[in-house]
């Protein structure tokens, strides 16, 4: 059976989440776990071959990030991020050494939590033979990534920050091959597919689409969906009881 690498993106994080809290929204508690501890025990269930942690280089030695990590599990590590980048595939193309290869690939983002079952999402694009997934929710706030479905439910068209349809991208991209992703996002770099000048992940399955490869979907309700891209999300999450 093919391995399965997961990386875990932080996000650059807004103004308004960074002033008033004095820690990285990835380190947001909810049921007295910090949100990136829920996403590696989420991601653990799945028996990956390793969990790369993309963290920026300041916050890895503020916060004794690797110490943490380890504490979670001896296959989560951290790979620290030395400088912004030009968005978020190209923080993803700085782990390309372990993941341009025939293993599988899941990319979720550190600053934002899905109330689903990753095993149960991985294996509904296994079991459909998909070249690559995604999980979207019912939402048309340009904030997010859209993806445009045909009737088989597969997608056909990605855009960052423009609500090409109400399917908004959850935060979890999964390749059936790391190296397709790859090669999607250096392609994507050679015709400058920039979105407010920086790359976005969304916008390379543009490029798998032109290929014909299948791209699959996986839907949640918006209530199982929790972004922290602001101070006002931040605190809904960290002010939610035990469940």
């Amino acid at each position: 059976m093919r391995k399965l690498n997961i990386i875990l993106l932080a996000a650059r994080e807004t103004n308004s989440v960074a002033v008033e809290s004095s820690y990285p929204a990835y380190l947001a508690e909810r049921d007295g776990l910090p949100l990136i501890e829920h996403l590696v025990e989420s991601c653990l269930k799945l028996d990956p071959a390793s969990i790369t942690c993309m963290l920026p280089k300041a916050d890895v030695s503020k916060f004794h990030l690797r110490n943490m990590l380890h504490q979670m599990s001896p296959i989560a590590s951290v790979l620290p991020v030395h400088a912004l980048t030009m968005g978020a595939a190209c923080t993803a193309l700085l782990a390309a050494e372990n993941i341009d290869n025939d293993d599988e690939l899941l990319i979720l983002s550190c600053n934002e939590l899905l109330d689903a079952s990753l095993e149960d999402i991985v294996a509904r694009f296994r079991g459909e033979q998909c070249d690559a997934g995604v999980v979207v929710f019912k939402s048309l706030h340009p904030r997010y990534s859209f993806v445009r479905k045909n009737s088989d439910g597969c997608v056909v068209e990605a855009a960052e920050k423009n609500p090409i349809s109400n399917h908004a991208v959850a935060g979890l991209y999964w390749f059936a091959k790391g190296s397709v992703f790859v090669e999607a996002v250096k392609e994507m770099i050679r015709k400058d597919a920039k979105v407010n000048d920086a790359y976005y992940i969304a916008p390379s399955l543009n490029e798998l689409v032109l290929l014909h490869k299948k791209i699959g979907t996986f839907r949640v309700d918006p209530s199982q969906y929790h972004p922290l891209k602001n101070s006002h999300q931040l605190h809904a999450f960290e002010n939610v009881g035990p469940r």
